[in-house]
């Protein structure tokens, strides 16, 4: 997670982070143990990334609603498929799509993935680093795209 903090630092995406409080006050509220890599993601960019992650639902704005949300979006697929206590949904895309760690794992939790329709949850990240990893990659493909889109319309 490190690493990552430092590629947006140096590509200079200014990041607002959480104090230790608002990051207990998560873990109290949930009931959970956070896992230490995302502990550091929510000290360093828990508020706001930029560019990084920029529209998706993960940063402390709506960080208590994240869970309700993926709850809703089980209800209404009629999944069997049903979060327990130390799964922690950290991350909602447009309603449809949610990811969620298992808490108790630790840093060595996959990062599962729920699509609407697929009932079941899939294994789509081995870490939550590799997970950051990859929004980053494509935040700097689709960045380096609207460039070249940029120059072509001049």
């Amino acid at each position: 997670m490190e690493e990552l903090i430092n590629k947006l630092r140096e590509l200079g995406i200014v990041l607002k982070g959480l104090k230790d409080d608002k990051i207990n006050e998560i873990e109290k509220y949930y009931g959970v143990k956070l896992p230490s890599d995302y502990r550091l993601f929510l000290k360093e960019m828990g508020i706001s990334a930029g560019d990084y992650l920029r529209g998706e639902d993960c940063f402390f704005n709506r960080i208590f609603e994240l869970r309700e949300a993926a709850e809703e979006l089980l209800e209404e697929d009629n999944s069997s498929f049903r979060l327990n206590s130390e799964h922690f949904v950290f991350y909602v895309h447009q309603g449809y799509i949610f990811a969620f760690i298992d808490s108790a794992k630790g840093n060595s939790s996959p990062v599962y993935f729920y699509f609407e329709g697929d009932l079941e949850p899939t294994v789509k990240f081995r870490s939550l680093v590799e997970f950051m990893e990859e929004r980053f990659e494509s935040m700097l493909y689709y960045k380096n795209l609207s460039k070249i889109d940029g120059k072509r319309k001049k």
